[in-house]
């Protein structure tokens, strides 16, 4: 078990106000902002190899969270295939849902849900926006402060070094060099906890961008992303972060900080 230096405790004092629906698109959100997490670039002779037997286990987990460093901050765009699990108490048994992932830097991020129900997940700087095709209604979300707490109090938004100030990490180094590496983290502090007991991202070992992510929310529901066939800086088309909805589409508005400041 690793830990890094702990972010001011007051950093933790939020309040949320969103509805669980909200919250759970911005947890998955959340857990994969650390893309665009990069803090400066690296020179590449100055980069560890995260696989070198002579590395201490601190020492491999600060050489991977260099390597990613040094790779994503190379990241202008990244699309993938994806599946989705889901496990719920709600749920009379595990769903799958399938679909296409897309990301631009710094701040746009697509779902596009093709099967079973198409919906269209698209955060572009401060709005998201999800459009539920098949019962033509949308939510429309400013992202202001309020959401941005979710955000920051997750670890998103900013680097994996920055997401383990809040979290314990344990990291799994396969011995088979073609597996990914498999950073566990669980919670170093309550507030944290309340949203999550645990989160798993698996790490290719070539690209370094991730291949997939395991999370179990306070309640025990369990969501779980598979990304397959990375296509990292081929290129996006511009209206791939662009939502043609039709005019009978009905679009509900929320803005969680006028909310907040309504309470």
């Amino acid at each position: 078990m690793v830990r890094l230096p702990s972010p001011p405790l007051d950093e933790y004092d939020y309040r949320f106000g969103e509805s669980p629906a909200t919250v759970k698109r911005l947890l998955s959100l959340a857990c994969l902002a650390l893309l665009a997490g990069a803090q400066g670039p690296l020179v590449a002779d100055s980069v560890p190899d995260p696989r070198s037997p002579s590395l201490e286990p601190g020492q491999r987990l600060q050489a991977l969270i260099d390597r990613v460093r040094f790779e994503h901050a190379r990241l202008v765009t990244l699309e993938a295939d994806f599946v989705q699990l889901k496990e719920s108490s709600l749920l009379l048994e595990p769903s799958e849902a399938t679909g296409v992932f897309s990301f631009a830097s710094p701040d746009k991020v697509r779902w596009e849900y093709l099967e079973p129900d198409p919906i269209s997940l698209l955060v572009a700087g401060e709005e998201m926006t999800t459009w539920y095709r098949d019962l033509g209604q949308a939510e429309r979300v400013q992202v202001g402060r309020q959401t941005q707490r979710i955000l920051d109090y997750l670890g998103a938004g900013s680097s994996l070094e920055t997401l383990l100030q809040y979290f314990d990490a344990s990291l799994a180094q396969p011995k088979d060099t073609r597996q990914p590496f498999r950073l566990e983290l669980t919670p170093r502090f309550e507030r944290v906890a309340k949203r999550l007991q645990e989160m798993t991202i698996w790490f290719d070992p070539v690209q370094y961008m991730p291949v997939g992510l395991r999370y179990v929310e306070a309640d025990g529901d369990v969501t779980e992303y598979r990304f397959l066939n990375l296509r990292v800086n081929a290129g996006l088309p511009a209206d791939r972060f662009e939502l043609e909805m039709p005019s009978s589409v009905d679009v509900r508005e929320i803005d969680l900080d006028r909310q907040a400041a309504m309470r």
